[in-house]
């Protein structure tokens, strides 16, 4: 997770978005990884992921360098994006793993931007509850870790999990916790 400066803005516009997402793919194909869900909120980001044969901090350095040196180009800022480096913890366990996954695709719900996490755009979300098709060197999102959890109908059970009413607050806190993150990092 990395999140803006003073919880400034990180994202304006589509572009933004969409130069964030490349910079990742750009990286995953110099140090390869799996990314199991995304989601680009305006003043941070989540990522669950796992490395292959690299370090975190080798993925996470490039992609957020770079793309603070694009976003303070094109808006004539100068200084930094983040307010620090990026925050991680090591996921161990099949149902943490889960509920990490639900926690970032619930993201844009909690924050009153959309109603439901597939009307959320810049989530990986929609490529659980579809067939996956992407578009053309587009980021590729696994969801085969998450959906295999589930034994029939993997994306409909996967959708009654995170858009359910089950609770979660406990796992919510827990992983608040882990990121470091509380309420004022939600955007305004």
């Amino acid at each position: 997770m990395g999140r803006g400066n003073r919880h400034g803005v990180i994202y304006r516009d589509r572009d933004d978005y969409g130069l964030f997402l490349r910079l990742l793919k750009e990286v995953q194909n110099r140090y390869p990884f799996v990314l199991q869900a995304y989601c680009l909120m305006t003043n941070h980001f989540h990522l669950e992921l796992t490395t292959v044969n690299d370090p975190i901090w080798k993925i996470m350095k490039p992609v957020m360098n770079h793309y603070a040196r694009m976003f303070n180009q094109k808006y004539g800022y100068d200084g930094h994006l983040f307010d620090s480096r990026y925050t991680s913890c090591l996921i161990e366990d099949d149902r943490y793993f889960l509920e990490v996954s639900r926690y970032i695709h619930l993201n844009p719900v909690k924050a009153t931007m959309v109603r439901e996490p597939l009307a959320y755009e810049y989530s990986s979300y929609r490529h659980y509850m579809t067939d996956g098709s992407r578009k053309e060197g587009e980021i590729v999102t696994d969801t085969s870790r998450v959906l295999g959890a589930f034994r029939t109908d993997p994306r409909e059970q996967y959708r009654i999990f995170v858009e359910g009413k089950i609770s979660h607050a406990e796992q919510e806190m827990l992983i608040m916790k882990d990121m470091k993150e509380n309420e004022l990092w939600l955007p305004w």
